[in-house]
């Protein structure tokens, strides 16, 4: 199995990657979000952040840390898929568990934006209501993010870092860099060897 995986403080881009991937190269995504929704529907809460971060902390405490990223690699094996993307990775938990059960078949992207004004505006312009709406309750988000799930340290475990400060097409042409020329990324490509030129 080749996961493929993205990595990033709120409003980097670290879910576009994925997405990117694919859209591109027809790679078939689990959302470790999307996962936290459907639990929180299940049990009638509201999608907000915070509301999201508590439902994760608890069902952390309860099943353990590896809980999320287990029901996701279940999930790809379920659908017998032999690569997949995942966004939503978060902790230094979460890229030693996806090691320790894929090996050298996780390749982890860490997406960075220089500016937090840029990352601010780009998730004001996304709209969704789970967002802070105000700058200050962005960068009080960004801290709590940062303090429960330790992103930095998770970052520092990726295989490579994407600058998103430019445009959405000035990323997708980091991935492509490195899906065309990268020997650890042959396998999202179905195994070809051959170049775009």
């Amino acid at each position: 199995m080749k996961v493929f995986g993205s990595i990033g403080r709120i409003g980097s881009g670290k879910d576009a990657v994925v997405k990117y991937l694919s859209k591109r190269y027809g790679l078939p995504v689990v959302s470790v979000g999307d996962m936290v929704r459907e639990r929180a529907a299940e049990e009638g809460l509201s999608p907000t952040r915070k509301e999201l971060h508590r439902l994760s902390s608890r069902m952390i405490r309860e099943h353990g840390k590896e809980y999320f990223m287990a029901l996701v690699l279940k999930r790809i094996e379920d659908r017998g898929w032999e690569k997949a993307g995942i966004t939503g990775i978060r902790t230094p938990e979460d890229v030693r568990f996806l090691r320790s059960r894929l090996g050298d078949g996780l390749v982890l992207f860490h997406v960075y934006v220089g500016d937090d004004h840029t990352r601010f505006e780009r998730m004001r312009r996304r709209n969704s209501p789970r967002d802070p709406q105000t700058y200050e309750d962005f960068l009080e988000e960004d801290r709590e993010e940062e303090a429960m799930f330790r992103i930095e340290g998770a970052s520092a475990m990726a295989d490579y870092s994407l600058d998103n400060s430019g445009s959405l097409e000035d990323l997708h042409g980091q991935v492509d860099a490195i899906v065309e020329d990268g020997a650890a990324l042959e396998a999202v490509r179905g195994g070809r060897h051959d170049r775009r030129h």
